[in-house]
């Protein structure tokens, strides 16, 4: 298994170079006859396929997609590529122990900064309101289906303290407030989008260098947090316009955001 998977490495590595460059890929090969050799024909459907990946909507599912497949597909449950324990023992030898409470708080510091520059007045994609909000419902999502997918998986963490292990709460948080600031900050400045992404990575190495999870965990976790994102600004504009419809003028929506739990209270004049 682990042969035929490093053989594959090559063709791997192609294909999301390819992605990465999505508007070269498309012109790449002439159309070729019934006749084409195997190779060439692989190279026209990875073509077409990297062309599709390179489409917008497409690219937002398709990391968040790698991610989270990355991660089932290396947890101790499936052990593809039994990559858990390893990186855990090199951890063991070559990382002191750490004791910090940093990836705590870092994993809301890129929705906090989005929501302080809105603030601040840096016109951001939504308003101070609208982004509020979709922070609420991004992180609504994300608790909802990462507490899911703990009591699914029932994955055992490093230390024996749990089976709710996979996938990592921390980085799909984190991870979720990078992609919500990316969201409303990136076409701004691209140094917003990589702040975000380094931090949420930061708390993703924290919890894997405190052996709070397994490497696995915080793949998935990365994936969920950036899907939660994504269908929250999916779901975001057809919410508002069936508030707005059915309350009009006389509600007041007050998010709210206390010890790790966001949510939201609604004032309705009667």
């Amino acid at each position: 298994m682990h042969l035929r998977l490093y053989r594959s490495l090559p063709v791997l590595v192609s294909g999301l170079l390819l992605l990465a460059r999505p508007g070269h890929t498309q012109h790449l090969l002439p159309s070729t006859p019934d006749s084409v050799a195997p190779a060439v024909r692989s190279a026209t459907w990875l073509s077409r396929s990297t062309h599709w990946a390179g489409q917008p909507a497409h690219r937002r599912v398709l990391v968040p997609a790698l991610l989270f497949s990355a991660g089932a597909l290396t947890t101790r449950r499936v052990e593809l590529v039994a990559s858990d324990e390893q990186v855990r023992e090199e951890v063991q030898e070559h990382v002191p122990v750490v004791r910090t409470s940093l990836d705590d708080q870092l994993r809301h510091l890129p929705a906090a900064t989005a929501l302080g520059l809105s603030l601040l007045g840096v016109q951001g994609r939504h308003s101070t309101l609208n982004q509020a909000l979709l922070f609420t419902l991004t992180y609504s999502i994300n608790n909802m289906l990462t507490s899911n997918l703990k009591h699914l998986t029932r994955v055992e963490r490093p230390q024996g303290t749990g089976f709710d292990s996979f996938p990592s709460q921390h980085t799909s948080a984190a991870f979720s407030a990078a992609r919500f600031l990316d969201r409303e900050y990136g076409q701004r400045s691209v140094w917003y989008s990589v702040g975000g992404y380094t931090v949420a990575t930061g708390v993703a190495t924290l919890r894997v260098v405190k052996q709070k999870h397994w490497l696995s965990d915080v793949l998935a976790g990365a994936g969920v947090g950036m899907a939660s994102t994504e269908l929250a600004y999916w779901v975001y504009p057809w919410l508002h316009r069936q508030l707005r419809k059915g309350l009009g003028e006389r509600a007041v929506v007050l998010p709210s955001y206390l010890n790790g739990a966001a949510g939201a209270t609604v004032v309705v004049v009667l």
